[in-house]
């Protein structure tokens, strides 16, 4: 009889064994098809943002002149006839992404027994991905006498116009902080679906 039994606990305490090392296995290989379908995605952009400006172009201002000839035209536009004013805008795009090549492998690790994932992401990076080719004419008002606007002021206007709204962006981190939670809200939301998709459920957390 206690052959038996013993027999019994062994048994038992073999096929424990078994399972717990089973869910390990499964653990480390549900481990391992997400860190490869993750790191394959390379750049995961989140989220993107528009900014815009708007500047006007009107008559040459003497206070403005950087030279007697700029200074002389400034000085006529006052004695000419009419209205000179145009508005334009334009816009620079600024976007929020993962480098996912950056995950390493303590990143992503599987419990199996609760079917739980947790998942630690780089962080979010913010880019400026290009901007507007031309301005966008909103207003314009050229009449009497006055000299149209010619593309050499609409081009330093561009110009200006995308100086100062980079220096805008660089100087006032809501941009990047409303971007940037955002990026974060979307990455845990695709990762959890990624994750209940396989049957598991993800607790996502950033580097940052």
């Amino acid at each position: 009889m206690r052959h038996h039994i013993i027999t019994l606990l062994l048994t038992a305490t073999a096929a424990l064994a078994f399972q717990s090392c089973g869910k390990k296995d499964q653990g480390e290989e549900t481990e391992r098809i997400f860190l490869s379908e993750m790191r394959s995605v390379n750049k995961l952009t989140l989220a993107g943002m528009e900014i815009s400006k708007m500047a006007s172009i009107g008559d040459p201002r003497l206070r403005d002149a950087t030279n007697p000839r700029q200074a002389a035209n400034a000085m006529i536009a006052k004695l000419k006839i009419g209205d000179r004013k145009a508005a334009y805008s334009y816009s620079t795009y600024l976007r929020a992404y993962i480098d996912m090549s950056r995950l390493g492998e303590d990143d992503v690790k599987a419990d199996a027994g609760n079917k739980t994932i947790h998942i630690t992401l780089p962080p979010v990076q913010t880019e400026f991905v290009g901007r507007d080719i031309a301005i966008r004419e909103e207003h314009y008002r050229v009449t009497g006498l006055r000299s149209q606007i010619d593309p050499q002021e609409r081009a330093t206007l561009k110009e200006n116009m995308n100086t100062a709204l980079k220096r805008e962006v660089e100087g006032n981190p809501d941009f990047k902080a409303a971007l940037v939670a955002t990026a974060k809200n979307r990455a845990a939301s695709y990762f959890e679906q990624m994750a209940a998709s396989n049957g598991y459920t993800a607790i996502v957390s950033f580097t940052d």
